[in-house]
């Protein structure tokens, strides 16, 4: 069978290179080479097994090391062409992991530095291994990918232009400099110091081969295909550089399919070239209903469907086109017919994640009950391949009540909900948990509050702090839908904030401060309430801060009190971006007004309100206090009187100075 055929040619590579038997790796991936590039057999595993991906990733313990079991190779076997093509790749894709931005954040200047300098190593092995083979497809093909994604190193653009390359320190003066010492850290944590003098001349094979102004990723594409002719792996990167992602678009790379340059191509393989573009423009923004773009996408969708195609392509174009149609028809049910038609493709297509939460949606929440078999079909698969943990637990959470198409089978639940818990935590990703809770909601809005709670309570029991909190609203019935009476449940509400909060959760530690400043499921536990106040402020919780304070004037000793009216809520009237700023205001007034924490004035407490009433107009409460304190003629002489005993004229005006500048 050929499935098993490749599984064995990769494990051989994969011992052979493990155990370091070079020579034979190297006579063998030959052997393996001659039939691929000169394309005559219909099937071959060499351009799987040229992949550091493939090699790498076995089940070695400990893993392999790449840069140094291919330094090894290099070392014993300096002719080896195919040591050198993977040791570039190696450090191409080191080149891309060092250039990974922080989550949040751009990419640091040394990063680029340190990417860089693995790019140096890279098209040194690369123009090595073009020296070593008269047909070096890969080493040509990786230099364009190189290209495209971090640009020709400058020593290699000076042998092209006739030049000899000035050494590193001489072409750039930031050795010694910080950003130098960052960037140099990336390669020297691989083991290795910067590459720094270059060739002094170009290999003999591409001497005299490029044109005047040839754009890198142009020529190095045109000497690929000059020694592997219509190499289909090469040109599916060379239009991926010219994908909306790399600043091209759909349109540019539809041109290059239509073009001469893919004239070689057959039309099959000009239909899979069709279809990634499509891929690629089905899964960016969607276009706008009724717009030309939807219009040309849709035809184009249906044109391709119509066609031969792979049973891996059929499947992506229809996971990214249900909802799109779904959009563009403005009906879900068109949507849902699409992944029935992926379903209907092989017994193991599977949709991608945003269409499994399309179909949930749809049926559920969206009362498409017509579309429950397309439903049934992916839980049913989420359940024979089990390997997502959203499908696994929604699966789960069906047989316990025989939902959704599925039978009845409470006692595979337990299992199943294990499972679902592990894949999580080997996924790292909060994302999953994120959308069990999404598919709760779903439930609800079905009527299926039985299966949401469910759901909810065995995440919760395993460890997830977010359906922790939701429990909490749902036993409140604080949820998005009404919860019946029978799950109303104080108790059970405070245990599940509690949880969430100790699991690290901020707005959790919010809410449980709340809940234990009011005594929910028992009695006011002001102690543990400023305890958990203390520590939502601690983790960025702006909120947290007047709630604390108005917890202290509240419930506080005296001490407490003096520190919420003279310190904690005045630290907030100072911060113009503090989103209480108008509630502190007004709670310190009325601590003013009723001596709570300051001694009594009734004049201070009155400033107070108009500076509520500057920063929200519409308080009525503010209005209400004001009216009383300064309505009438004998308020107005009570003001009068508190005026003289004030310390200060204006209260509030140090707070104005903190207003942002117009």
């Amino acid at each position: 069978m050929p499935q098993q055929d490749q599984h064995d040619n990769i494990s051989k590579a994969r011992m052979l290179l493990a155990t370091r038997r070079f020579l034979k790796l190297d006579e063998w991936l030959l052997s393996q080479m001659r039939g691929w590039q000169n394309q005559g057999e219909g099937h071959s595993d060499y351009g799987l097994l040229m992949h550091p991906a493939t090699l790498f990733t076995g089940t070695e313990s400990p893993p392999l090391n790449p840069l140094e079991i291919l330094s090894d190779w290099v070392q014993q076997c300096p002719q080896s062409y195919h040591a050198h093509a993977l040791l570039g790749m190696v450090w191409h894709e080191n080149a891309w992991i060092i250039r990974q931005p922080q989550e949040g954040e751009e990419v640091a200047d040394h990063q680029w530095l340190g990417a860089q300098l693995c790019c140096d190593y890279a098209v040194l092995s690369f123009l090595r291994a073009i020296e070593l083979h008269p047909r070096p497809t890969h080493a040509l093909r990786h230099m364009m990918n190189l290209s495209g994604g971090f640009g020709e190193p400058y020593w290699l653009k000076a042998l092209f232009a006739g030049e000899i390359p000035k050494p590193l320190h001489e072409k750039f003066s930031i050795q010694g400099s910080e950003i130098w010492r960052a960037g140099v850290a990336h390669i020297h944590a691989l083991g290795f110091e910067p590459a720094t003098h270059w060739p002094q001349v170009l290999p003999a094979a591409l001497q005299q081969t490029r044109k005047n102004d040839e754009e890198a990723l142009d020529y190095w594409l045109r000497m690929a295909m000059s020694v592997r002719h219509a190499d289909v792996g090469t040109m599916e990167s060379y239009l991926l550089f010219h994908s909306a992602f790399w600043g091209g678009s759909d349109a540019q790379q539809m041109q290059i399919i239509d073009s001469p340059l893919c004239a070689e191509f057959s039309e099959e393989e000009r239909n899979q070239f069709r279809a990634n573009a499509l891929c690629d423009a089905l899964s960016g923004d969607i276009a706008d209903s009724e717009s030309p773009q939807a219009l040309e996408l849709q035809s184009r969708l249906a044109g391709l469907l119509a066609q031969p195609l792979s049973p891996e392509t059929r499947i992506r174009l229809l996971s990214l086109a249900g909802i799109c149609i779904a959009y563009w028809q403005d009906d879900d049910q068109a949507g849902l017919a699409v992944y029935n038609d992926l379903f209907a493709v092989s017994p193991q297509a599977m949709p991608g994640h945003a269409a499994r939460m399309f179909i949930s949606r749809a049926v559920l929440a969206n009362g498409h009950q017509e579309g429950l078999p397309v439903l049934t079909q992916l839980l049913t698969r989420g359940l024979s391949q089990a390997n997502d943990p959203v499908l696994v637990a929604f699966a789960a959470t069906a047989l316990q009540s025989g939902l959704y198409g599925l039978p009845a089978r409470p006692e595979l639940c337990a299992g199943l909900m294990e499972h679902a818990w592990s894949l999580i935590l080997q996924a790292g990703d909060e994302q999953p948990v994120k959308d069990l809770v999404t598919l709760a909601h779903d439930m609800a809005i079905n009527d299926d509050l039985d299966a949401a709670h469910f759901l909810m309570t065995e995440m919760a029991r395993h460890g997830s702090a977010i359906h922790c909190y939701e429990l909490y609203f749902f036993y409140r019935n604080g949820w998005h839908q009404d919860v019946p009476e029978q799950y109303h449940n104080d108790s059970n509400a405070m245990d599940c904030v509690l949880s969430a909060a100790r699991s690290g959760m901020v707005p959790a530690m919010f809410t449980c401060a709340n809940a234990l400043r009011e005594g929910l499921g028992g009695e006011p536990d002001y102690e543990q309430a400023m305890h958990w106040y203390q520590r939502a402020m601690d983790a960025g919780h702006l909120s947290a801060a007047y709630f604390r304070a108005s917890c202290a004037l509240d419930n506080g000793s005296d001490a407490e009190k003096r520190q919420a009216a003279e310190v904690w809520l005045p630290e907030i009237l100072h911060n113009a971006q503090h989103p209480d700023r108008a509630e502190a205001a007004y709670t310190l007034g009325m601590a003013w007004l009723t001596g709570t924490g300051v001694k009594k004035n009734r004049y201070t407490a009155d400033k107070y309100m108009e500076f509520v009433l500057e920063l929200n107009p519409d308080s009525e409460a503010a209005k209400q206090v004001h009216e009383e304190l300064s309505g009438s003629l004998r308020a107005r002489m009570s003001l009068w009187q508190d005026k003289r005993k004030a310390e200060v004229e204006d209260p509030v005006a140090e707070f104005r100075l903190q207003e942002p500048l117009q």
